[in-house]
């Protein structure tokens, strides 16, 4: 008897042991089950209007943020090819995917997702003048802008170029951002004691007549925050070198790629600081019409050697020293 009562209470320990580790068991594939409903992947819709370096380096910069700040994210990544159908067709696109955020790069895209797009987060970058594109106060919509600091580059201008009196300018007339920042150096450019002289073009070709035409006219050129001048800029430096026309430009996209001087902030900054505030939308609940749009001025001023020797031109000791050599940035 004693026997059998002993094989009943060992079975039943047993058996609540069993029970026990069964328990633990169901509890730790629930804690496994809750982590992985909790962890989200953000669909992101992205979007330029054209491929070219410096909308590139925005968008990096904008990914390398999240990715920083430790979002999962799912990257939609479309360009335009320079059409606005196709841009407004796409912001359609994510509108329907309900995207989780949208990021435009460029003015015409920001305003195509504006008008697509009502209750997705929207964040811009590589915006010049975002109130009058019509991007400011909507409510949906926030982000950077990279306005050209055109006293500042009209003052460097002056101190690397004394003589200089006449400045060259291309600019895609269909482009709002263009447009803007044209008024603007047209206003301050006479105080500086500098004549604009002003070409507007629609596409490629058009610009080639223009830069012929200019590179005649003008003692410096002018390389503003266009979309369609950043595309042909190599064919536009050609022209340019050929006629002894130094380039100073408003980003380092131009410096980089054999421009003479720029000033300004980098494409890349105002993307990393668009991921910031993308990050601030998903990860922290905030909401865009909380956070207003961000004009950054972190200037820098880059210098390409190689074209600075072919032009033979002589730049003050005091801008060299305040300045990095385009040829060792890329070196880092």
């Amino acid at each position: 008897m004693k026997t059998i009562m002993r094989g009943v209470l060992l079975f039943g320990m047993l058996g609540g042991m069993l029970l026990s580790c069964g328990g633990n068991g169901n509890k730790k594939e629930k804690k496994v089950e809750k982590t992985q409903v909790e962890k989200k992947v953000y669909k992101i819709g992205i979007s330029q209007i054209i491929d070219h370096p410096a909308l590139n380096s925005a968008k990096q910069g904008f990914k390398d943020a999240l990715i920083k700040s430790g979002i999962e994210s799912e990257f939609d990544d479309r360009t335009a090819n320079g059409e606005i159908p196709t841009q407004t067709l796409i912001m359609q696109q994510f509108s329907a995917d309900k995207k989780d955020l949208v990021y435009t790069i460029t003015t015409p895209t920001s305003q195509a997702a504006k008008n697509q797009i009502k209750d997705i987060p929207i964040v811009i970058a590589a915006v010049t003048d975002p109130k009058g594109a019509g991007l400011e106060g909507v409510e949906n919509i926030t982000g950077t802008s990279g306005a050209a600091p055109i006293n500042e580059n009209l003052e460097l201008m002056k101190q690397v170029f004394p003589k200089v009196k006449k400045i060259g300018i291309i600019y895609n007339s269909s482009e709002q951002n263009s447009v803007s920042e044209l008024n603007n150096l047209k206003k301050l450019a006479p105080e500086k004691g500098f004549q604009i002289l002003e070409k507007a073009i629609t596409n490629g070709t058009e610009l080639v007549a223009a830069a012929n035409i200019i590179s005649k006219q003008v003692d410096i050129y002018y390389a503003i925050q266009d979309n369609t001048i950043s595309s042909y800029f190599p064919t536009l430096l050609d022209i340019l070198n050929n006629a002894g026309i130094p380039v100073f430009a408003t980003s380092d996209v131009y410096s980089d790629r054999g421009g003479l001087i720029s000033q300004g902030t980098t494409d890349y900054d105002l993307g990393y600081r668009a991921g910031e505030i993308a990050v601030e939308i998903l990860k922290n609940g905030k909401k865009p019409a909380n956070i207003p749009i961000e004009t950054i001025k972190n200037l820098k001023i880059e210098i390409n050697r190689k074209n600075m020797e072919m032009l033979k031109i002589k730049i003050p000791e005091e801008i060299l020293k305040k300045a990095v050599f385009t040829e060792d940035k890329n070196k880092k």
